[in-house]
């Protein structure tokens, strides 16, 4: 590859992540009823044309921005669980604390998810984009639980995949609590439910501890 092709490919690539950046922030800051391929653009530092040469439809736009956001979000997640040490139960406490809003990236990806849940029940595309990140989530959880159970730390008879679902989904029913400031359920409570819960669930002695402390803009 010459080195006039290779600058090429890397402008293209980096107008590809300007768009997927601005994108997830137009549907955060507007609502997904009001954005606007023009708007995006805008945002993004790029023309109209090429928006469209990369994203043909908002479909697949959406689709590439989820995929975005996760891939962001979870190199987060394994440096928090790398913050939290080698105790399977500390990595699961960091873990699932990176499920909820709890910081301002995890807001803003929790207010992106939400803005397009509806359409991943809709759209077959973005359903199957859903699924595929939903399972990256359960892997993790389901392998630390698994590493709980050989070190003696958790003592469970489920299923690890199956305590992982319910895992995740008990964080994704208090995170919108969360989310939406309900008034009977802050980010400590949400973190103290969770221990307690999960705590349960995975056969530990006594709630999970507290998540690692974790500043998404240092390094692990």
């Amino acid at each position: 590859m010459s080195e006039r092709t290779s600058q090429r490919a890397q402008a293209a690539a980096e107008a590809r992540t300007r768009i997927l950046a601005a994108a997830a922030d137009c549907i955060v800051r507007d609502g997904l009823a009001q954005v606007r391929m023009a708007s995006i653009a805008r945002t993004a530092g790029v023309s109209a044309g090429l928006l469209h040469y990369h994203f043909d439809t908002k479909e697949l736009l959406f689709g590439e921005v989820l995929k975005y956001s996760h891939a962001v979000s979870a190199e987060l997640n394994q440096r928090a669980m790398a913050n939290a040490g080698e105790g399977p139960a500390e990595r699961l406490s960091s873990f699932l604390d990176r499920c909820l809003p709890s910081d301002e990236q995890r807001a803003h990806e929790w207010l992106l998810w939400q803005e397009l849940a509806l359409l991943c029940i809709r759209d077959p595309h973005l359903a199957k984009v859903g699924a595929e990140l939903y399972e990256d989530l359960y892997v993790t959880v389901a392998d630390i639980v698994r590493d709980g159970l050989a070190a003696g730390v958790f003592h469970t008879a489920l299923d690890p995949r199956l305590l992982a679902e319910t895992a995740v989904a008990i964080t994704d029913g208090l995170g919108s609590r969360v989310l939406a400031e309900d008034p009977n359920l802050g980010i400590a409570e949400a973190r103290s439910t969770i221990a307690s819960t999960v705590g349960v669930l995975v056969g530990h002695d006594g709630p999970l501890p507290p998540p690692a402390p974790f500043e998404a803009g240092a390094q692990a």
